[in-house]
Parts: structure tokens; C-alpha cells; sequence
């Protein structure tokens, strides 16, 4: 009986249990936060979790994304980089792809192609937001008038990116108004609508479906601070697919970034297809399957340029020419170059394997004819070409017999300053060459050309040898280095490198310091008629396909709001806009890495 009475106790007791967890089980089991945007800190994730929808929120400025938060929050709410005007309301309204439409007509007639190939590419971008399929339906009827003022297509250092945007909503009904300068202005129009527009997953009651949020009221007047606005990307020492390529210019584009400086080759090898020469490739790839052909280059000059993303070739030479020029003596031509793969490398250039241009001999400089004459044909018209010109190795030189004998044939010292003239001699030499072949392709001579700065452009030296009106100096100098602005006061135009901030090798090699993107924000290229822009540069001495968005972005992104955007604003005050173009960017496809613990990114300003 004892053990009856006490089995009816606990049997009661576990009913009593049973009770209290019924009564404070909650309905929600995941954490349920909110995100409210306060003045001058930014999103702040709440307290505890909620079970409160913003809509019986105590205030309009409580959402239930960190994205809908980002998407309004703060002077320029989520647009990367940031715009000269900005005024934007704070209200949202859901909108869906398929009731988007776009109104062509204020675009002249030889633009038309162009536009349209990049308001598909805006609709697959807003589309990416929910993983390229939105789900949530929206009876907001929304039309883009895009009007374009130039039929000029050309994109150049003269070419005019400034755009006015505004969105206004009445009821149902959304008007987009973009007006463009260019064709190019009216694209980066563009992008900064897709950067009104965010995911939205926590306004339905089945979380599986995604729809979009786009903000009702803005307006947006903006240009850039500078006309060169660049990423390098090396893909000689190692190898980068074309796919991977491409998917690093979507990046530029979602940063209105304009250039993509695309190192191709190197001493380590020569994967760009020459029809002229293909030797180039048979001696110089890595491997059949490592080859940028004619055709697949000719597809990123067009990609690029529906992105808004000029696409610079750079030939590197005299040195950095090892793989890929070896054949000479093969096919009866000389050594068209020296010291190539040199054994006891570090007498003959900076790193292994060596390689420079032989300028004793004449044929060398027929086969770099049949080479530019390839380049100038792949690229648009007008060409800007990039001759590299950087870190030649008098030790190569001085040892071959051939150009010492050259040299003394021609009266030049067997000293640092004749070595200098030959070197001169070359740049020289190509750069006719040059001229030569865009005429031979229906192109205008005289154009600018690219070079390195070197110790042949030193500001004691560079009058001597380069003219101010043909070559633009690429200045890698250490940032407290006085070269650019020695330069500027020639008279040169220049494009500001700072190798020890913009370098995203940096911090994997030797004593070299890593720049985080705060770092890389800090800097800011000085304003003057004669800065052009800047870089920031991705050597591939320890990077690949596996690790290139990565080490790319967003540090990159922070480099394009320096050139996008002139002023002071301290990194900071910019750290929660790039954790929106982070998301942004990862939504697209790229692979950017983390900035902070997500609890930072929950939390803006608390991990300053």
C-alpha cells in the first residue's frame, strides 16, 4: 500500500513538472532579436531576445535584421563607397524582381546595348539577395527611367562618372529616377539602387521565405574624388582562372571601382595567348589548361566593361621576362633574353626565377612588335597599356657579353649611368613600337602609357629619360616617401601605390607588415590635378584561386571608398557599411573575409 501511495506522489509530481515547463515553454525556440539603430553608434542588437515584431515596436527605428537595420541606419545607410549627397528617409517597402522594370528612353540610341546588359546585371544582383530566387511576393510596381546625357562609350581617365539618383514612392507605385552623365555614371547609379534594397526573411511566418526590402524615399548626388580607381591582380606566379577573374570584377563593380590592372605575366611564366607569337605560351604556361586565350581575354574586356571596370594589360619589361622568352636560340633568334632561370638567382634579380629582355638584340624587339600589335588589338580602343619598366637588375646585364658589347658600340659607359641609358633606350624603343602597331590597329599614336617607378624615374634622373606627356608613373614607394610628390612637382602624372599600406601580400612574407582594412582606409592620396588615383595591388607569390577573396576583400573595398570618396572620415565611422558590403558581396558569390567576432558586427562601435 506504502508503495502505491508513493508512486501516485511522484506520478502527481511529474504532472506538476509537466505544467510548469508547458507554462514557460516558449513559442519561438530560436533567439528572436532585435536590431534598433541609435544615433551616432549604429545597429544594436537588444538585450535579450524578443518576441516583438517592429511593426508593435515601441519605435520605427527596431527591426528584426541586422540588414533592414543597416539598410537605413546612419547618414548613408548601407551604400558603399560613400556618396557626396546623400538624404534618405527611413521607410521600407517590400518590392519583387518581377515587377521591376526599366525605361530605356532616355538613353541615346548607341548606348542602348550597354545599358541594358547592365540592368540585367542589376537584376541579378537585387535577385542575389535571396539567393537568387525571391520568394515573397510584393504588389509594388517599381520603374527605373535611366537617362543617359552622352552617347560616348569610351571609358578613360577623362571619362565623366558623376550620377544623380532618386527614388520616390506613391502607394503602389516606385519611381527610380537615374541620370547619368555617361553611360557609366548611370551604371553606378545603379549600383547604389541595388544598395537600397535588402533581404528580408523575418516578416513572414514561413522563414524559408525571402523577400526584398527597398527604401522608399532617397536621393543621391554623387561623382569620385579621382579618375583612376584600381585593383592589380598577378596571375604569372601563380595562376588564376578566368572564372575567378571575373567574379573579383563583380567586386570592383558592387565598389565603383574603374580599373582592373591585370599583371599577366612575369619571369615565372607567360600565360596570355599571342596569335603572333605562340611561343609565348608553349614555353611560358604553367600547362595547357593554364592559358588565357585571345577569345577568353576579349569576353573580360566586355565583362569588365558592363561593370564599369576598364581592364589595363601589363607586359612587364625590360625585366621580369624569363619564362615565355627562353625559345630564341631555338628557332635561330638569339637569346631574346638573359639570365633566364639563373641558378644563383640572387646576383641577377630580387627573386626566383630571373629574367630580362636582352636590348642587344634587334629581334627581340620585332617579337615584342608581334606582341603589342595581340594587345592592342584585345583591348578597346583607346588602349592604355601598361609597360612595367620596374627593378632591372644591372648584375643581368653587365653579364652578358653580348650587351657589353652593344654598349660600347654605342658609347655608353659600362657603368650605372649607361646601364640606365640602355635601359632608357628600351622604353624608348618600345613605346615607338607601341605607337606603331595602334596605328596598325586604327588607334590614335601619342597615347599615355603606364610604367613603374624605379631607379629609373627617380625625380634626379626621370627628365632625362621619359617624357611627362607619354608616361604615367606608377609610384610603389613607401607612404612617408617624398618620390610622388618630387614627381608631381615635375610636372609627371602619377598613380599613388603606397606598397607598405595597399599591398595585400604584405604581412605574408619577410618583415613586411600586414594592413588590416583600417589601415588601408587611413590613407588617403593627395587631391591635385596630377594624382590620377591609386591602386591596391594583389601579388600572388603566396596566393592562388583558394585564397584570393580572402586576402582581396573587403580590405580592398576600403581602397575604393578612399578613391570614391575625398575627406577625412575616420575607418570607424565606416566599419558598419562594410559589414553591409560584406554581406553584399557574399550574396553575389564572393568569398570575403570575416571583419570581426559577429557579435562585433551585432554591435556596432563596441569593439573600437
Amino acid at each position: 500500500m506504502a508503495g502505491w501511495i508513493l508512486l501516485l506522489v511522484v506520478a502527481t509530481t511529474l504532472v506538476r513538472c509537466s505544467d510548469v515547463v508547458k507554462d514557460y515553454t516558449p513559442l519561438i525556440y530560436e533567439p528572436s532579436w532585435v536590431y534598433k539603430c541609435v544615433r551616432q553608434e549604429g545597429c544594436q542588437r537588444s538585450s535579450q531576445p524578443h518576441q516583438t515584431t517592429p511593426s508593435n515596436a515601441s519605435s520605427s527605428l527596431v527591426f528584426e535584421s541586422l540588414d533592414h537595420c543597416r539598410l537605413i541606419c546612419g547618414q548613408f545607410g548601407g551604400i558603399w563607397p560613400r556618396p557626396v549627397f546623400m538624404s534618405m528617409g527611413i521607410q521600407t517597402v517590400h518590392i519583387h524582381p518581377n515587377s521591376l522594370r526599366y525605361n530605356l528612353n532616355g538613353v541615346p540610341a548607341e548606348a542602348k546595348e550597354l545599358m541594358t546588359e547592365m540592368t540585367k546585371i542589376t537584376s541579378d544582383n537585387i535577385r542575389a539577395e535571396c539567393g537568387g530566387e525571391v520568394t515573397a511576393e510584393a504588389n509594388t510596381s517599381v520603374v527605373v527611367y535611366l537617362t543617359v546625357k552622352s552617347p560616348d562609350l569610351t571609358l578613360t581617365w577623362s571619362t565623366d562618372e558623376e550620377y544623380l539618383l532618386e527614388v520616390q514612392t506613391v502607394g503602389n507605385n516606385i519611381a527610380v529616377l537615374i541620370v547619368g552623365e555617361t553611360v557609366y555614371g548611370a551604371r553606378h547609379g545603379l549600383e547604389s539602387f541595388t544598395q537600397l534594397i535588402s533581404s528580408d526573411r523575418a516578416n513572414y511566418d514561413d522563414k524559408k521565405k525571402c523577400g526584398l526590402l527597398l527604401v522608399s524615399e532617397t536621393k543621391i548626388k554623387d561623382r569620385p574624388a579621382f579618375r583612376h580607381r584600381g585593383f592589380l591582380l598577378d596571375t604569372s606566379r601563380n595562376f588564376i582562372p578566368m572564372d575567378d577573374i571575373k567574379r573579383t570584377i563583380d567586386g570592383l563593380a558592387a565598389t565603383k571601382m574603374n580599373v582592373f590592372h591585370w599583371h599577366v605575366t612575369d619571369s615565372h611564366s607567360f600565360p596570355l595567348e599571342s596569335i603572333r607569337v605562340p611561343q609565348f605560351t608553349r614555353y611560358g604556361a604553367y600547362s595547357p589548361s593554364e592559358i588565357y586565350s585571345t577569345e577568353e581575354v576579349r569576353q573580360l574586356v566586355s565583362y569588365a566593361r558592363a561593370r564599369g571596370v576598364r581592364i589595363i594589360i601589363e607586359i612587364d619589361a625590360p625585366a621580369h621576362a624569363g619564362n615565355g622568352w627562353q625559345w630564341g636560340n631555338d628557332y635561330g633568334y638569339g637569346d631574346l633574353a638573359v639570365c633566364v632561370n639563373e641558378k644563383k638567382w640572387r646576383k641577377f634579380c630580387i627573386q626566383p626565377p630571373c629574367g630580362q629582355l636582352n636590348p642587344a638584340n634587334q629581334v627581340m624587339y620585332r617579337v615584342l612588335r608581334n606582341l603589342y600589335r595581340d594587345i592592342a588589338d584585345m583591348l578597346p580602343k583607346p588602349q592604355l597599356f601598361h609597360m612595367g619598366g620596374d627593378e632591372v637588375f644591372i648584375e643581368c646585364w653587365n653579364s652578358s657579353q653580348e650587351i657589353k658589347s652593344y654598349m660600347a658600340n654605342k658609347g655608353f659607359a659600362i657603368n650605372q649611368e649607361g646601364f640606365m641609358r640602355l635601359w632608357a633606350e628600351f622604353h624608348a624603343k618600345a613605346l615607338q613600337i607601341w605607337d606603331e602597331e595602334l596605328v596598325a590597329s586604327g588607334s590614335k599614336a601619342n597615347e599615355s602609357v603606364m610604367i613603374w617607378s624605379s631607379d629609373l624615374t627617380m625625380p634626379d634622373r626621370i627628365q632625362k629619360y621619359l617624357n611627362k606627356n607619354r608616361f604615367v608613373i606608377e609610384v610603389w614607394e613607401p607612404e612617408e616617401s617624398d618620390v610622388l610628390d618630387q614627381l608631381i612637382d615635375l610636372g609627371y602624372r602619377v598613380v599613388d601605390v603606397p606598397k607598405d599600406v595597399w599591398y595585400l601580400d604584405h604581412g605574408f612574407w619577410g618583415a613586411t607588415r600586414y594592413s588590416n582594412w583600417r589601415r588601408m582606409y587611413s590613407h588617403q592620396p593627395r587631391r591635385h590635378s596630377q594624382v590620377l588615383g591609386g591602386e591596391v595591388a594583389m601579388w600572388s607569390e603566396y596566393v592562388d584561386s583558394l585564397a584570393l577573396d580572402g586576402r582581396v576583400w573587403p580590405r580592398t573595398a576600403a581602397v575604393g571608398e578612399r578613391l570614391w570618396s575625398a575627406g577625412a572620415q575616420p575607418a570607424e565611422a565606416a566599419s558598419a557599411r562594410l559589414s553591409r558590403l560584406r554581406a553584399r558581396l557574399a550574396a553575389r558569390g564572393l568569398r570575403p573575409d570575416v571583419l570581426a567576432p559577429e557579435w562585433c558586427a551585432q554591435h556596432d562601435g563596441k569593439c573600437s
